[in-house]
């Protein structure tokens, strides 16, 4: 446990001293804060959070694997993942600690959007309880891009192709969720393999996000979704251990 700390206190000290990490945070909150609160506001929308918990998986979509590339993959490009894995730290710590840091600093830009719920509350009101299960929601939601950045990331020494593969990976299965492909789906393959389809993709979890619905069986999903990339990433980096 404590060599997980030293992990996790040492990647976030690199987020608030990495340009990289500033420049996503900045463009992060611009995008997704001046967008929200256009179509909140603007088009005289009643108070109300739903665009921006709409908006906010396509903004980590474009942003996030910009900040996971380099978890791994810069690891291995200046050499320093070889002196990682001689450190006596459980491989799940490594993980678990560079993991955390990451969606710290997440969720810490996610804080600073409070202002939006905050002004909206101003001029219509707001029904904070669903918006506060929304945020706790999304937290958990970025913590599942995370841990699909972290797998492909330590899988290649190129951040590009980290990047690339990640991009993909996570528009893919978000896809596999909207109601209008899963219906071109139906008449094509079985009922069976519609619904796995649908299962897996993070999409309808984030949509009773988005409405506020803080259900046991998204937090049950996100779990596992999170769980699963992680263990390939420890497995990943186990063989690279073995392997010396």
């Amino acid at each position: 446990m404590r060599e997980t700390l030293v992990i996790f206190r040492r990647e976030l000290r690199s987020y608030f001293l990495s340009p990289i990490a500033y420049v996503f945070g900045v463009l992060f909150l611009l995008i997704v804060l001046f967008a929200a609160s256009s179509l909140a506001l603007v088009h005289g929308a009643q108070a109300s959070m739903q665009s921006f918990f709409g908006l906010l998986p396509w903004v980590l979509l474009l942003f996030l694997p910009g900040l996971t590339m380099r978890l791994w993959a810069e690891e291995r490009k200046l050499g320093t993942i070889e002196l990682l894995l001689t450190f006596p730290v459980p491989i799940r710590g490594l993980v678990l600690g560079k993991f955390a840091a990451t969606l710290v600093f997440l969720a810490f830009l996610l804080l600073l959007t409070l202002g939006l719920p905050l002004t909206l509350d101003v001029y219509g009101g707001i029904d904070w309880p669903p918006v506060l299960a929304a945020y706790a929601a999304s937290v958990m939601f970025t913590g599942s891009f995370v841990a699909v950045g972290m797998f492909w990331s330590a899988t290649t020494r190129d951040q590009i192709v980290a990047m690339l593969l990640s991009v993909v990976s996570l528009l893919v299965l978000f896809v596999l969720g909207y109601p209008l492909l899963l219906e071109g789906l139906t008449g094509v393959l079985p009922a069976l393999v519609v619904d796995l389809l649908n299962g897996i993709s993070p999409y309808k979890y984030f949509e009773s996000i988005g409405r506020g619905v803080l259900d046991s069986r998204d937090l049950v999903y996100f779990a596992c979704f999170c769980g699963f990339f992680l263990y390939c990433n420890a497995l990943v980096l186990h063989r690279r251990r073995l392997r010396g």
